[in-house]
Protein backbone atom coordinates (compact mmCIF):
# COMPACT_ATOMS: atom_id res chain seq x y z
CA UNK A 1 0.00 0.00 0.00
CA UNK A 2 1.11 3.82 -0.81
CA UNK A 3 -0.07 4.95 2.62
CA UNK A 4 3.01 3.90 4.16
CA UNK A 5 5.36 5.92 1.45
CA UNK A 6 3.14 8.71 1.91
CA UNK A 7 3.91 8.82 5.84
CA UNK A 8 7.29 8.30 5.37
CA UNK A 9 7.94 11.44 2.71
CA UNK A 10 5.87 13.75 4.70
CA UNK A 11 7.83 12.59 8.01
CA UNK A 12 11.32 12.81 5.99
CA UNK A 13 10.77 14.90 3.58
CA UNK A 14 8.77 18.35 5.29
CA UNK A 15 9.34 18.02 8.84
CA UNK A 16 12.79 15.89 9.49
CA UNK A 17 11.16 13.59 12.08
CA UNK A 18 13.26 9.93 12.28
CA UNK A 19 11.42 7.25 10.44
CA UNK A 20 11.59 3.39 10.58
CA UNK A 21 13.86 3.06 7.72
CA UNK A 22 16.96 5.75 8.55
CA UNK A 23 17.43 8.25 5.93
CA UNK A 24 20.46 10.70 5.51
CA UNK A 25 19.01 14.09 4.90
CA UNK A 26 21.72 16.31 2.53
CA UNK A 27 20.63 20.02 1.59
CA UNK A 28 19.07 19.88 -1.41
CA UNK A 29 18.90 16.17 -1.88
CA UNK A 30 16.75 13.41 -0.60
CA UNK A 31 18.90 10.29 0.17
CA UNK A 32 17.26 7.22 -0.19
CA UNK A 33 19.16 4.13 1.60
CA UNK A 34 20.43 1.44 -0.16
CA UNK A 35 18.03 -1.42 -0.82
CA UNK A 36 14.98 1.01 -0.72
CA UNK A 37 11.43 0.11 -3.09
CA UNK A 38 9.16 2.43 -4.69
CA UNK A 39 10.14 5.89 -3.54
CA UNK A 40 8.50 9.01 -2.72
CA UNK A 41 5.81 10.70 -3.33
CA UNK A 42 8.26 13.60 -3.70
CA UNK A 43 6.60 17.58 -3.53
CA UNK A 44 5.98 19.48 -6.95
CA UNK A 45 5.96 23.04 -7.97
CA UNK A 46 3.62 24.48 -10.75
CA UNK A 47 4.55 27.66 -12.50
CA UNK A 48 2.53 29.14 -14.96
CA UNK A 49 3.82 31.50 -17.66
CA UNK A 50 1.77 33.19 -21.08
CA UNK A 51 3.42 33.69 -24.47
CA UNK A 52 3.15 36.44 -25.81
CA UNK A 53 3.23 37.79 -21.57
CA UNK A 54 0.82 40.70 -22.52
CA UNK A 55 -1.05 39.57 -25.40
CA UNK A 56 -3.76 41.82 -26.92
CA UNK A 57 -7.54 41.33 -28.23
CA UNK A 58 -7.39 37.82 -30.37
CA UNK A 59 -3.97 37.65 -30.33
CA UNK A 60 -3.12 33.68 -30.19
CA UNK A 61 -1.87 33.02 -26.62
CA UNK A 62 -0.10 29.63 -25.22
CA UNK A 63 -0.34 29.20 -21.34
CA UNK A 64 2.26 27.19 -19.91
CA UNK A 65 2.73 25.18 -16.93
CA UNK A 66 6.11 23.73 -15.38
CA UNK A 67 5.69 21.12 -12.96
CA UNK A 68 9.17 20.90 -11.35
CA UNK A 69 10.26 18.56 -8.31
CA UNK A 70 12.64 19.09 -5.36
CA UNK A 71 14.77 15.89 -6.38
CA UNK A 72 17.15 16.26 -8.85
CA UNK A 73 16.89 13.18 -11.47
CA UNK A 74 13.15 13.02 -10.62
CA UNK A 75 10.78 14.29 -13.56
CA UNK A 76 7.23 14.42 -12.73
CA UNK A 77 4.71 12.54 -15.06
CA UNK A 78 1.21 12.98 -15.08
CA UNK A 79 -1.37 15.63 -16.44
CA UNK A 80 -2.21 19.66 -15.42
CA UNK A 81 -5.64 20.46 -15.94
CA UNK A 82 -5.81 24.39 -16.87
CA UNK A 83 -8.64 26.28 -15.86
CA UNK A 84 -9.00 29.85 -17.46
CA UNK A 85 -11.88 32.29 -16.14
CA UNK A 86 -12.64 35.87 -17.55
CA UNK A 87 -13.08 38.91 -14.63
CA UNK A 88 -16.78 38.10 -14.62
CA UNK A 89 -16.50 34.96 -12.97
CA UNK A 90 -18.30 33.48 -15.18
CA UNK A 91 -16.77 33.39 -18.93
CA UNK A 92 -14.65 30.41 -19.15
CA UNK A 93 -11.80 29.65 -22.00
CA UNK A 94 -11.44 26.49 -23.59
CA UNK A 95 -8.10 25.39 -24.82
CA UNK A 96 -7.54 24.10 -28.35
CA UNK A 97 -6.50 20.62 -27.26
CA UNK A 98 -8.26 20.44 -24.63
CA UNK A 99 -8.09 21.83 -20.74
CA UNK A 100 -6.59 18.52 -19.80
CA UNK A 101 -2.95 18.19 -21.01
CA UNK A 102 -0.50 15.26 -20.23
CA UNK A 103 3.11 16.85 -19.14
CA UNK A 104 6.28 16.43 -21.31
CA UNK A 105 9.53 17.03 -20.04
CA UNK A 106 7.80 18.82 -16.96
CA UNK A 107 5.91 20.87 -19.36
CA UNK A 108 1.80 21.18 -20.37
CA UNK A 109 1.14 23.73 -22.56
CA UNK A 110 -2.56 25.23 -23.13
CA UNK A 111 -2.96 27.04 -26.85
CA UNK A 112 -5.88 29.47 -27.12
CA UNK A 113 -5.89 30.74 -30.91
CA UNK A 114 -8.31 32.57 -30.79
CA UNK A 115 -6.88 34.90 -27.70
CA UNK A 116 -8.33 36.34 -25.11
CA UNK A 117 -10.18 39.73 -24.69
CA UNK A 118 -9.41 42.53 -23.17
CA UNK A 119 -13.16 43.09 -22.02
CA UNK A 120 -12.78 40.27 -19.83
CA UNK A 121 -9.15 40.58 -18.77
CA UNK A 122 -7.56 39.94 -16.05
CA UNK A 123 -8.41 36.31 -16.57
CA UNK A 124 -7.66 33.92 -13.55
CA UNK A 125 -5.67 31.04 -15.30
CA UNK A 126 -4.89 28.03 -13.34
CA UNK A 127 -2.99 24.94 -13.75
CA UNK A 128 -3.94 22.01 -11.34
CA UNK A 129 -1.25 18.66 -11.70
CA UNK A 130 -1.80 15.46 -10.87
CA UNK A 131 0.07 12.55 -11.06
CA UNK A 132 -1.77 10.03 -12.73
CA UNK A 133 1.43 7.93 -13.75
CA UNK A 134 2.90 5.87 -10.55
CA UNK A 135 1.28 8.37 -7.86
CA UNK A 136 5.29 9.08 -7.24
CA UNK A 137 4.57 12.70 -7.08
CA UNK A 138 2.63 15.25 -5.07
CA UNK A 139 -0.51 17.54 -6.89
CA UNK A 140 0.04 21.17 -6.63
CA UNK A 141 -1.76 24.31 -8.75
CA UNK A 142 -0.20 27.20 -10.30
CA UNK A 143 -2.26 29.83 -11.05
CA UNK A 144 -1.46 33.30 -13.00
CA UNK A 145 -3.60 36.52 -13.51
CA UNK A 146 -3.11 37.21 -17.35
CA UNK A 147 -3.85 40.85 -18.28
CA UNK A 148 -5.23 41.60 -22.01
CA UNK A 149 -4.42 44.89 -24.02
CA UNK A 150 -6.97 46.26 -26.33
CA UNK A 151 -6.13 45.70 -29.93
CA UNK A 152 -5.26 48.81 -32.61
CA UNK A 153 -7.32 50.09 -35.15
CA UNK A 154 -7.08 52.05 -38.30
CA UNK A 155 -9.60 53.94 -40.04
CA UNK A 156 -9.51 54.93 -43.47
CA UNK A 157 -12.31 57.41 -44.71
CA UNK A 158 -13.29 57.29 -48.53
CA UNK A 159 -15.76 58.92 -50.62
CA UNK A 160 -18.21 58.06 -52.86
CA UNK A 161 -17.78 61.51 -55.34
CA UNK A 162 -15.11 63.89 -55.24
CA UNK A 163 -15.78 66.37 -56.09
CA UNK A 164 -19.13 66.90 -56.19
CA UNK A 165 -21.50 69.74 -56.79
CA UNK A 166 -24.16 71.49 -54.25
CA UNK A 167 -27.24 69.30 -53.74
CA UNK A 168 -25.30 66.23 -55.26
CA UNK A 169 -25.61 63.18 -52.93
CA UNK A 170 -22.41 61.78 -51.35
CA UNK A 171 -21.50 59.35 -48.85
CA UNK A 172 -18.39 58.75 -46.64
CA UNK A 173 -17.46 55.06 -45.90
CA UNK A 174 -15.28 54.76 -42.83
CA UNK A 175 -13.30 51.37 -43.16
CA UNK A 176 -11.89 50.11 -39.61
CA UNK A 177 -9.52 47.50 -39.31
CA UNK A 178 -7.99 45.50 -36.62
CA UNK A 179 -4.27 45.64 -36.68
CA UNK A 180 -2.01 42.52 -36.18
CA UNK A 181 -1.56 40.68 -34.27
CA UNK A 182 -5.41 41.63 -32.92
CA UNK A 183 -8.32 39.91 -34.26
CA UNK A 184 -12.34 39.89 -33.68
CA UNK A 185 -14.75 42.06 -34.47
CA UNK A 186 -15.73 45.64 -33.74
CA UNK A 187 -19.01 46.77 -31.76
CA UNK A 188 -18.09 50.28 -31.94
CA UNK A 189 -19.08 53.13 -33.65
CA UNK A 190 -17.71 55.89 -35.96
CA UNK A 191 -18.21 59.44 -35.69
CA UNK A 192 -17.85 61.45 -38.67
CA UNK A 193 -16.96 64.97 -38.25
CA UNK A 194 -16.88 68.13 -41.49
CA UNK A 195 -20.39 67.02 -42.59
CA UNK A 196 -24.03 66.33 -41.73
CA UNK A 197 -24.75 62.75 -41.80
CA UNK A 198 -28.54 61.29 -42.64
CA UNK A 199 -29.54 59.99 -39.54
CA UNK A 200 -26.72 61.54 -37.31
CA UNK A 201 -22.97 61.52 -37.32
CA UNK A 202 -22.46 58.52 -34.68
CA UNK A 203 -22.57 55.39 -37.07
CA UNK A 204 -22.27 51.75 -35.82
CA UNK A 205 -19.61 49.26 -37.51
CA UNK A 206 -20.87 46.74 -39.09
CA UNK A 207 -18.27 44.47 -40.51
CA UNK A 208 -16.01 46.90 -40.57
CA UNK A 209 -17.62 49.27 -42.83
CA UNK A 210 -19.29 52.50 -40.96
CA UNK A 211 -21.50 54.68 -43.93
CA UNK A 212 -21.95 58.57 -43.59
CA UNK A 213 -24.70 59.25 -46.07
CA UNK A 214 -25.26 62.59 -47.28
CA UNK A 215 -28.71 62.38 -49.57
CA UNK A 216 -29.07 66.47 -50.15
CA UNK A 217 -25.41 67.01 -50.81
CA UNK A 218 -23.27 69.80 -49.70
CA UNK A 219 -23.07 73.33 -50.42
CA UNK A 220 -20.35 75.38 -52.09
CA UNK A 221 -20.70 77.40 -49.52
CA UNK A 222 -18.08 75.89 -47.12
CA UNK A 223 -16.24 74.09 -49.60
CA UNK A 224 -13.57 72.39 -49.44
CA UNK A 225 -14.87 70.28 -46.39
CA UNK A 226 -12.43 67.89 -44.19
CA UNK A 227 -14.38 64.86 -43.20
CA UNK A 228 -12.90 62.55 -40.82
CA UNK A 229 -14.20 59.58 -38.74
CA UNK A 230 -13.56 58.18 -35.59
CA UNK A 231 -13.89 54.99 -34.40
CA UNK A 232 -14.34 56.06 -30.76
CA UNK A 233 -13.19 52.12 -29.24
CA UNK A 234 -14.93 49.66 -27.79
CA UNK A 235 -14.38 47.73 -24.93
CA UNK A 236 -11.50 45.27 -26.74
CA UNK A 237 -9.99 47.51 -29.27
CA UNK A 238 -8.58 51.10 -29.38
CA UNK A 239 -9.87 54.16 -31.03
CA UNK A 240 -8.38 55.68 -34.48
CA UNK A 241 -9.52 58.67 -36.29
CA UNK A 242 -8.48 58.61 -40.12
CA UNK A 243 -6.79 61.23 -42.41
CA UNK A 244 -8.70 64.38 -43.16
CA UNK A 245 -10.59 64.13 -46.35
CA UNK A 246 -10.42 66.85 -48.60
CA UNK A 247 -14.17 67.11 -50.20
CA UNK A 248 -14.84 69.85 -52.95
CA UNK A 249 -18.22 71.09 -53.59
CA UNK A 250 -18.74 73.33 -56.56
CA UNK A 251 -21.85 75.71 -57.57
CA UNK A 252 -24.35 73.22 -59.13
CA UNK A 253 -25.70 74.64 -62.99
CA UNK A 254 -29.16 76.55 -62.52
CA UNK A 255 -31.84 78.12 -64.89
CA UNK A 256 -33.50 80.85 -64.60
CA UNK A 257 -36.94 81.09 -66.46
CA UNK A 258 -38.22 85.32 -66.94
CA UNK A 259 -41.92 86.39 -68.19
CA UNK A 260 -43.72 89.27 -67.33
CA UNK A 261 -47.10 90.18 -66.56
CA UNK A 262 -49.23 91.54 -68.66
CA UNK A 263 -48.15 88.66 -70.51
CA UNK A 264 -47.97 90.20 -73.98
CA UNK A 265 -44.90 88.28 -75.43
CA UNK A 266 -43.70 86.64 -78.60
CA UNK A 267 -41.05 84.80 -77.26
CA UNK A 268 -38.91 86.59 -75.74
CA UNK A 269 -40.20 90.52 -76.79
CA UNK A 270 -43.08 92.07 -75.33
CA UNK A 271 -44.72 94.90 -74.75
CA UNK A 272 -46.26 97.39 -72.14
CA UNK A 273 -48.36 100.71 -71.81
CA UNK A 274 -46.86 102.85 -69.68
CA UNK A 275 -48.17 103.63 -66.53
CA UNK A 276 -49.67 100.46 -66.21
CA UNK A 277 -48.31 97.96 -63.35
CA UNK A 278 -45.98 95.79 -64.83
CA UNK A 279 -44.29 92.88 -63.10
CA UNK A 280 -41.37 90.26 -63.96
CA UNK A 281 -41.25 86.68 -62.16
CA UNK A 282 -37.95 84.56 -62.36
CA UNK A 283 -38.36 80.73 -61.62
CA UNK A 284 -35.12 79.34 -60.59
CA UNK A 285 -34.16 76.06 -59.98
CA UNK A 286 -31.27 73.82 -60.31
CA UNK A 287 -30.61 72.18 -63.92
CA UNK A 288 -29.94 68.25 -62.79
CA UNK A 289 -27.41 68.13 -65.53
CA UNK A 290 -24.35 68.02 -63.53
CA UNK A 291 -25.98 66.38 -60.85
CA UNK A 292 -27.07 68.68 -58.60
CA UNK A 293 -30.36 69.32 -56.69
CA UNK A 294 -32.31 71.54 -54.94
CA UNK A 295 -33.42 75.12 -55.36
CA UNK A 296 -31.07 77.87 -54.63
CA UNK A 297 -31.78 80.16 -52.63
CA UNK A 298 -31.04 83.66 -54.63
CA UNK A 299 -31.55 86.43 -54.22
CA UNK A 300 -32.74 87.47 -58.02
CA UNK A 301 -31.22 90.47 -59.14
CA UNK A 302 -33.20 92.33 -61.84
CA UNK A 303 -32.15 94.70 -64.01
CA UNK A 304 -34.29 97.01 -66.17
CA UNK A 305 -32.91 99.06 -68.32
CA UNK A 306 -33.62 101.86 -71.31
CA UNK A 307 -31.94 101.41 -74.58
CA UNK A 308 -29.06 103.73 -74.63
CA UNK A 309 -28.92 103.89 -70.79
CA UNK A 310 -27.45 102.91 -67.96
CA UNK A 311 -29.93 103.53 -64.99
CA UNK A 312 -32.30 101.00 -63.76
CA UNK A 313 -35.75 101.24 -63.05
CA UNK A 314 -36.40 100.12 -59.60
CA UNK A 315 -38.66 97.84 -58.22
CA UNK A 316 -41.10 98.56 -55.78
CA UNK A 317 -39.50 98.93 -52.29
CA UNK A 318 -36.88 100.87 -54.04
CA UNK A 319 -34.88 97.13 -54.14
CA UNK A 320 -33.83 94.94 -56.98
CA UNK A 321 -32.59 92.48 -55.12
CA UNK A 322 -35.87 90.04 -54.31
CA UNK A 323 -35.18 87.00 -52.28
CA UNK A 324 -36.52 83.69 -53.99
CA UNK A 325 -39.25 82.24 -51.96
CA UNK A 326 -39.93 78.55 -53.23
CA UNK A 327 -37.76 79.31 -56.10
CA UNK A 328 -39.48 82.35 -57.82
CA UNK A 329 -38.64 85.73 -57.25
CA UNK A 330 -40.81 88.58 -58.54
CA UNK A 331 -39.88 92.33 -58.98
CA UNK A 332 -43.11 94.96 -59.47
CA UNK A 333 -43.34 98.07 -61.11
CA UNK A 334 -46.54 99.31 -59.40
CA UNK A 335 -45.98 102.74 -61.70
CA UNK A 336 -45.72 100.60 -64.73
CA UNK A 337 -42.98 101.44 -67.09
CA UNK A 338 -41.89 105.18 -68.88
CA UNK A 339 -42.32 104.80 -72.32
CA UNK A 340 -39.47 103.94 -74.27
CA UNK A 341 -38.60 102.30 -77.75
CA UNK A 342 -37.48 98.91 -75.54
CA UNK A 343 -36.07 97.96 -72.54
CA UNK A 344 -33.52 94.73 -71.55
CA UNK A 345 -34.80 93.46 -68.41
CA UNK A 346 -32.64 90.77 -66.91
CA UNK A 347 -32.96 88.81 -63.76
CA UNK A 348 -30.14 86.97 -62.65
CA UNK A 349 -28.90 84.47 -59.93
CA UNK A 350 -27.14 85.51 -57.13
CA UNK A 351 -26.59 82.24 -55.14
CA UNK A 352 -23.36 81.22 -54.30
CA UNK A 353 -24.11 77.33 -54.11
CA UNK A 354 -25.32 77.67 -58.28
CA UNK A 355 -23.63 78.90 -61.01
CA UNK A 356 -24.90 82.97 -62.17
CA UNK A 357 -27.78 81.35 -64.85
CA UNK A 358 -29.72 84.90 -66.13
CA UNK A 359 -32.44 85.16 -68.10
CA UNK A 360 -33.66 88.25 -70.65
CA UNK A 361 -36.53 90.24 -72.00
CA UNK A 362 -36.89 92.84 -74.71
CA UNK A 363 -39.75 95.24 -73.87
CA UNK A 364 -41.49 97.97 -75.46
CA UNK A 365 -43.62 99.95 -73.79
CA UNK A 366 -45.48 103.09 -75.94
CA UNK A 367 -46.80 106.44 -75.10
CA UNK A 368 -50.50 106.63 -74.70
CA UNK A 369 -53.03 108.79 -76.42
CA UNK A 370 -54.31 111.83 -74.24
CA UNK A 371 -57.43 114.39 -75.18
CA UNK A 372 -57.34 117.63 -73.68
CA UNK A 373 -60.34 120.22 -72.78
CA UNK A 374 -60.27 123.31 -71.20
CA UNK A 375 -62.65 125.49 -69.04
CA UNK A 376 -63.37 128.93 -67.67
CA UNK A 377 -65.93 130.69 -65.98
CA UNK A 378 -69.50 131.55 -67.17
CA UNK A 379 -68.92 135.08 -67.19
CA UNK A 380 -66.38 137.02 -66.75
CA UNK A 381 -66.07 141.22 -66.03
CA UNK A 382 -63.60 143.48 -66.39
CA UNK A 383 -60.37 143.66 -64.31
CA UNK A 384 -61.97 140.25 -63.06
CA UNK A 385 -59.29 137.44 -62.03
CA UNK A 386 -60.05 133.92 -63.29
CA UNK A 387 -59.05 131.08 -63.84
CA UNK A 388 -58.36 128.89 -67.25
CA UNK A 389 -58.16 125.03 -66.54
CA UNK A 390 -57.11 122.55 -68.73
CA UNK A 391 -57.99 118.74 -68.23
CA UNK A 392 -55.97 116.18 -69.24
CA UNK A 393 -57.25 112.18 -69.82
CA UNK A 394 -55.76 109.25 -71.02
CA UNK A 395 -57.55 107.88 -74.30
CA UNK A 396 -60.50 104.74 -73.97
CA UNK A 397 -58.66 101.97 -72.60
CA UNK A 398 -56.07 103.33 -70.52
CA UNK A 399 -55.46 100.54 -67.53
CA UNK A 400 -52.64 101.96 -65.93
CA UNK A 401 -52.36 103.73 -62.47
CA UNK A 402 -49.92 106.49 -63.23
CA UNK A 403 -51.54 109.87 -63.84
CA UNK A 404 -50.73 112.16 -66.42
CA UNK A 405 -47.41 114.85 -65.85
CA UNK A 406 -46.02 117.32 -67.95
CA UNK A 407 -47.29 120.55 -68.94
CA UNK A 408 -49.97 122.55 -70.31
CA UNK A 409 -49.15 125.62 -72.52
CA UNK A 410 -52.60 127.94 -71.95
CA UNK A 411 -52.89 131.20 -73.64
CA UNK A 412 -56.04 133.63 -73.43
CA UNK A 413 -55.63 135.98 -76.57
CA UNK A 414 -57.74 139.16 -77.71
CA UNK A 415 -56.94 142.44 -79.57
CA UNK A 416 -57.87 143.97 -76.42
CA UNK A 417 -55.57 141.96 -73.69
CA UNK A 418 -54.14 143.06 -70.84
CA UNK A 419 -50.95 140.85 -72.13
CA UNK A 420 -48.07 140.98 -73.68
CA UNK A 421 -48.34 140.72 -77.56
CA UNK A 422 -52.38 140.48 -76.97
CA UNK A 423 -51.95 137.31 -74.71
CA UNK A 424 -51.82 136.23 -71.08
CA UNK A 425 -50.74 132.74 -69.97
CA UNK A 426 -47.79 130.42 -70.05
CA UNK A 427 -46.99 126.67 -69.19
CA UNK A 428 -48.66 125.33 -66.31
CA UNK A 429 -47.84 122.05 -64.90
CA UNK A 430 -49.95 119.03 -64.73
CA UNK A 431 -51.51 117.72 -61.46
CA UNK A 432 -53.27 114.58 -61.35
CA UNK A 433 -54.41 115.26 -64.49
CA UNK A 434 -55.49 118.52 -64.08
CA UNK A 435 -53.24 122.14 -64.89
CA UNK A 436 -54.13 126.11 -64.15
CA UNK A 437 -53.15 129.30 -65.31
CA UNK A 438 -54.72 132.24 -63.15
CA UNK A 439 -55.19 135.46 -65.21
CA UNK A 440 -54.27 138.32 -62.95
CA UNK A 441 -56.14 141.47 -62.36
CA UNK A 442 -58.27 140.21 -65.79
CA UNK A 443 -58.79 141.40 -69.19
CA UNK A 444 -60.42 144.32 -70.46
CA UNK A 445 -64.20 144.27 -71.66
CA UNK A 446 -63.55 142.45 -75.23
CA UNK A 447 -63.81 138.79 -77.35
CA UNK A 448 -61.09 136.44 -76.24
CA UNK A 449 -59.81 133.33 -77.68
CA UNK A 450 -58.15 130.44 -75.11
CA UNK A 451 -55.87 127.64 -76.12
CA UNK A 452 -54.22 124.81 -74.67
CA UNK A 453 -51.46 122.59 -76.06
CA UNK A 454 -50.12 119.79 -73.85
CA UNK A 455 -46.76 118.19 -74.14
CA UNK A 456 -47.13 114.98 -73.39
CA UNK A 457 -44.97 113.11 -71.07
CA UNK A 458 -42.69 109.50 -70.23
CA UNK A 459 -46.46 107.62 -70.50
CA UNK A 460 -48.27 109.81 -72.72
CA UNK A 461 -48.95 111.78 -76.33
CA UNK A 462 -49.05 115.08 -76.18
CA UNK A 463 -52.69 116.91 -77.28
CA UNK A 464 -54.16 119.86 -78.73
CA UNK A 465 -57.50 121.62 -76.69
CA UNK A 466 -60.28 122.74 -78.90
CA UNK A 467 -60.13 126.58 -79.34
CA UNK A 468 -62.63 128.75 -76.80
CA UNK A 469 -64.29 131.94 -76.91
CA UNK A 470 -64.78 133.86 -73.84
CA UNK A 471 -66.44 137.10 -73.60
CA UNK A 472 -65.49 139.87 -70.84
CA UNK A 473 -67.75 142.38 -70.28
CA UNK A 474 -68.40 145.16 -68.32
CA UNK A 475 -67.83 145.41 -64.96
CA UNK A 476 -71.26 145.58 -63.02
CA UNK A 477 -71.11 148.34 -60.63
CA UNK A 478 -73.29 148.93 -57.17
CA UNK A 479 -74.01 152.21 -55.73
CA UNK A 480 -74.46 152.77 -52.40
CA UNK A 481 -76.06 156.18 -50.68
CA UNK A 482 -74.93 157.80 -47.33
CA UNK A 483 -76.01 160.32 -45.23
CA UNK A 484 -74.57 161.58 -41.84
CA UNK A 485 -77.52 161.91 -40.09
CA UNK A 486 -79.27 158.70 -41.55
CA UNK A 487 -81.25 160.31 -44.27
CA UNK A 488 -82.78 162.68 -41.51
CA UNK A 489 -81.64 166.36 -41.55
CA UNK A 490 -83.71 169.80 -40.12
CA UNK A 491 -85.37 172.21 -41.44
CA UNK A 492 -83.36 174.69 -43.53
CA UNK A 493 -80.19 172.31 -42.08
CA UNK A 494 -77.42 171.70 -44.70
CA UNK A 495 -77.23 168.34 -45.91
CA UNK A 496 -74.64 166.34 -47.87
CA UNK A 497 -75.47 162.81 -49.64
CA UNK A 498 -72.58 160.51 -50.72
CA UNK A 499 -72.85 157.67 -53.90
CA UNK A 500 -69.99 155.32 -53.73
CA UNK A 501 -69.75 152.71 -56.35
CA UNK A 502 -68.58 148.98 -55.58
CA UNK A 503 -68.35 145.90 -57.88
CA UNK A 504 -69.22 142.77 -57.30
CA UNK A 505 -65.31 141.39 -58.30
CA UNK A 506 -63.55 144.45 -56.75
CA UNK A 507 -61.86 145.57 -60.09
CA UNK A 508 -63.00 149.45 -59.07
CA UNK A 509 -59.70 150.59 -58.35
CA UNK A 510 -57.55 148.24 -59.67
CA UNK A 511 -54.32 148.35 -61.82
CA UNK A 512 -55.94 147.42 -64.92
CA UNK A 513 -58.96 148.85 -64.71
CA UNK A 514 -58.93 151.52 -62.60
CA UNK A 515 -61.41 154.31 -60.92
CA UNK A 516 -64.51 154.86 -62.70
CA UNK A 517 -65.39 157.83 -64.83
CA UNK A 518 -68.18 159.53 -65.86
CA UNK A 519 -70.66 161.09 -64.24
CA UNK A 520 -73.00 160.71 -61.66
CA UNK A 521 -76.35 162.77 -61.57
CA UNK A 522 -78.20 163.54 -58.71
CA UNK A 523 -82.05 164.07 -58.88
CA UNK A 524 -83.61 165.03 -55.28
CA UNK A 525 -87.44 165.97 -55.75
CA UNK A 526 -89.74 167.60 -52.84
CA UNK A 527 -93.52 168.65 -52.88
CA UNK A 528 -92.21 172.25 -54.15
CA UNK A 529 -90.21 170.41 -57.23
CA UNK A 530 -86.58 169.90 -57.80
CA UNK A 531 -83.26 170.52 -55.65
CA UNK A 532 -80.14 171.36 -56.62
CA UNK A 533 -76.74 170.50 -55.69
CA UNK A 534 -74.02 173.00 -54.83
CA UNK A 535 -72.31 173.90 -58.12
CA UNK A 536 -74.82 171.22 -60.17
CA UNK A 537 -76.67 167.75 -59.81
CA UNK A 538 -74.13 166.31 -62.72
CA UNK A 539 -70.87 165.30 -61.00
CA UNK A 540 -67.74 163.71 -62.24
CA UNK A 541 -66.00 161.06 -60.20
CA UNK A 542 -63.10 161.74 -57.72
CA UNK A 543 -63.00 165.64 -59.05
CA UNK A 544 -64.10 167.43 -55.81
CA UNK A 545 -61.95 168.13 -53.05
CA UNK A 546 -62.44 165.52 -50.62
CA UNK A 547 -63.59 162.91 -52.32
CA UNK A 548 -61.81 159.63 -52.47
CA UNK A 549 -61.65 157.41 -55.74
CA UNK A 550 -65.35 155.57 -56.30
CA UNK A 551 -67.48 158.22 -54.44
CA UNK A 552 -69.20 161.58 -55.03
CA UNK A 553 -71.06 163.80 -52.86
CA UNK A 554 -74.17 165.95 -53.35
CA UNK A 555 -73.97 169.08 -50.73
CA UNK A 556 -77.16 171.28 -50.45
CA UNK A 557 -75.62 173.82 -48.28
CA UNK A 558 -79.05 175.85 -47.69
CA UNK A 559 -80.60 172.57 -46.84
CA UNK A 560 -84.26 171.09 -47.45
CA UNK A 561 -87.27 172.81 -46.38
CA UNK A 562 -90.50 171.26 -44.06
CA UNK A 563 -92.85 171.94 -46.65
CA UNK A 564 -95.65 169.60 -44.97
CA UNK A 565 -95.13 169.20 -41.11
CA UNK A 566 -94.65 167.67 -39.08
CA UNK A 567 -92.35 166.22 -42.08
CA UNK A 568 -92.02 166.39 -45.88
CA UNK A 569 -90.31 163.67 -48.03
CA UNK A 570 -87.67 164.18 -50.67
CA UNK A 571 -86.78 161.34 -53.08
CA UNK A 572 -82.95 161.20 -53.45
CA UNK A 573 -82.10 159.18 -57.44
CA UNK A 574 -78.96 158.71 -58.15
CA UNK A 575 -77.87 157.54 -61.59
CA UNK A 576 -74.46 156.67 -63.16
CA UNK A 577 -73.32 156.78 -66.99
CA UNK A 578 -71.03 154.02 -67.06
CA UNK A 579 -67.81 154.04 -68.92
CA UNK A 580 -65.71 151.33 -71.09
CA UNK A 581 -65.01 149.63 -68.15
CA UNK A 582 -68.12 150.01 -65.80
CA UNK A 583 -71.50 149.38 -66.64
CA UNK A 584 -74.37 152.50 -66.08
CA UNK A 585 -75.74 152.12 -62.15
CA UNK A 586 -78.45 153.97 -59.80
CA UNK A 587 -79.66 154.18 -56.71
CA UNK A 588 -82.97 155.63 -54.79
CA UNK A 589 -83.54 156.64 -50.71
CA UNK A 590 -86.25 158.98 -49.14
CA UNK A 591 -84.36 161.75 -47.42
CA UNK A 592 -86.56 163.45 -44.26
CA UNK A 593 -87.00 166.79 -43.46
CA UNK A 594 -88.48 167.52 -39.65
CA UNK A 595 -89.14 170.44 -37.62
CA UNK A 596 -85.77 172.61 -35.44
CA UNK A 597 -85.97 171.74 -32.04
CA UNK A 598 -86.41 174.77 -30.08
Amino acid sequence: MRTPHFSRFRAAGRIGAAVAAPVLLLTGVLAVPAGAANPGPYATNVIVSSSPTTPVTGQPVTLTAKVGSGTPGRIPGGQVQFTITGNDNVTTVTCDAGNTVALAGGLASCSVSGGLLASLAPYSVSASYTDTLDSHFLADTGTRSEAVNSGTTTTVVTSSSNPTVTGQGVSFVAAVAIASPATGSLVGSVTFAGVACDGGNSVPVAGGIAQCSVSGGLSAVGSPYLVTGTYGSDPNFKASTSAKVKQVTSPAAATVVLSTNPNICTGDVCSSTPGVPQSFTGLVNSTGTDGGTGVPNGPLVFSIVAAGTKTTQSCTGGSNSIALVGGSATCSLAAGLPAHVYYIVTAKLADPNYSGASATLYLNASLWSTSIALSVPKTVVAGETFNVTAAVTPAAGYAGTSPVGGYVNITVCGGNSNGGDGCQGGAAAVVNGIASITVGGGEYPGSYRYYGVYSGDSNFYGATAKKGTLTVTKSGVTIGLTEPDGFVSVDGAPVGITATLTTENGSVGSTLVGPPTGTVTFTITGPDGPVSCDGGNVIQWGTAPGQSEGSVSCYISGGLALVTPPETDYTVQVAYSGDSDYAAGGAKVTQVVVPAVD
